[in-house]
């Protein structure tokens, strides 16, 4: 007797499971945005919509230096901690750019690992209190990825440095 591999609905449809729950509750689950007064909300609100319109899973995060998140996007909670200590480790491994008188320059480091990319990029502040941005996507090419978190840590360095 033979029985049949039956695939979740998910895998059957090509669908993930978020296209089916409620924007809400997947916000719930999978992602902690900004707090309303915080100058970086509008910055994350437009993340959330690009990853989302991408074919493939992704996941963004942005926490302190520290590793205490801020804002996160498409990751359980109890993986949090996890992926902001991994960020740490990683980006504590690069080779940094050489100190200078000027600011902060944003740094990144690109990961592969078969179609999917991570690219973690730093948010120097003026005040030392720096982030760490972490977005994952598959279906993107690592260089688009690399350019576009750069611009948003950019961003993000501004509007912090603007709300300081």
């Amino acid at each position: 007797m033979t029985a049949e591999l039956i695939s979740p609905p998910s895998v059957r449809s090509g669908a993930s499971w978020s296209a089916r729950a409620s924007r809400r509750r997947r916000e719930q689950l999978l992602g902690r945005a900004p707090a309303a007064d915080s100058p970086v909300q509008d910055l994350w609100a437009s993340l959330v919509d690009v990853l989302g319109a991408i074919e493939g899973p992704s996941t963004a995060l942005l926490a302190t230096a520290s590793g205490d998140p801020v804002a996160v996007h498409g990751l359980a909670g109890s993986e949090v901690a996890r992926v902001a200590r991994q960020d740490r480790a990683v980006f504590g491994a690069r080779v940094p750019a050489a100190p200078s008188d000027e600011p902060a320059p944003v740094e990144t480091v690109e990961l592969t690992l078969g179609q999917r990319h991570t690219v973690i990029a730093s948010v120097p502040a003026k005040s030392g209190s720096s982030h760490l941005l972490s977005v994952t996507a598959q279906g993107v090419s690592i260089q688009v990825l690399e350019a576009w978190t750069r611009r948003l840590a950019e961003d993000i360095r501004a509007a912090l440095s603007v709300a300081a």
